[in-house]
């Protein structure tokens, strides 16, 4: 059994003890997660899009067809850029960012392990697991939002299982991952609820304090909450 203070209790001593990296890593998620951001058409005013808009003369509806492809076709490709990003890039360095917090739960761990998902073999495997894990929950997702939250509760801990046994199928991290979490959903729940307080802070401070507290208190919570739920793992 595992309680909500005791792992964040020993997240956040496993945080600080390697206080500087922790932080260097966060930065990295922030600017891999959150840094996509679009600037383009910022120096246009009000009045010149009023004007532009105006001096179109499009009567005829084949050119608004025309319009209306182009659009679907920038969002189509928009969304597949997206996709492709997180497939073969932003999902095995989340896996790197896990086993660094993993790793450092009884070490100070080095910033080489962001790209272990990367090395030896392993960067196949961990992309297509990952892309079968956000498959299913997407395909329950479209069922019921609720089945598709389950769902991502059950996978909770495949980042961590690839992290730490990456010999394993993908098979079976999918289905080890959904055995450690069996019983464990809503505890799991309410950890994430009790952090909710802290990422209102965070934004209120632009990012600032996620960068330099929250975001590697909650990694490094998560990382020992993996660890307890691996030792109470029926090998």
């Amino acid at each position: 059994m595992w309680t909500r203070g005791q792992i964040k209790q020993r997240g956040k001593t496993s945080f600080k003890r390697n206080y500087w990296k922790c932080v260097l890593v966060s930065l990295i998620m922030l600017l891999l997660f959150g840094g996509m951001t679009s600037t383009s058409g910022a120096g246009d005013t009000k009045d010149d899009v009023i004007i532009e808009f105006q001096n179109l003369q499009i009567t005829d509806n084949a050119e608004w067809g025309l319009i209306l492809i182009a659009v679907l076709g920038v969002i189509g490709v928009s969304i597949l850029i997206a996709a492709v990003w997180n497939i073969f890039l932003i999902n095995p360095i989340r896996v790197g960012i896990n086993r660094f917090f993993l790793m450092n739960t009884g070490q100070q761990a080095t910033l080489e392990e962001l790209v272990y998902p990367f090395c030896k073999g392993l960067y196949l495997k961990t992309v297509g697991t990952l892309f079968l894990e956000n498959l299913f929950i997407a395909l329950w997702t479209c069922l019921l939002v609720i089945p598709g939250i389950i769902k991502m509760y059950e996978y909770r801990m495949v980042d961590y299982i690839l992290a730490d046994e990456p010999e394993i199928s993908p098979k079976e991290c999918l289905r080890r991952s959904k055995a450690m979490m069996k019983g464990n959903k809503w505890k799991a729940f309410v950890l994430d609820v009790s952090f909710w307080g802290w990422t209102i802070l965070s934004s209120v401070t632009c990012g600032i304090l996620g960068v330099f507290f929250v975001n590697p208190y909650i990694n490094a919570t998560e990382a020992e909450l993996y660890l307890v739920l691996k030792n109470n793992y029926p090998k």
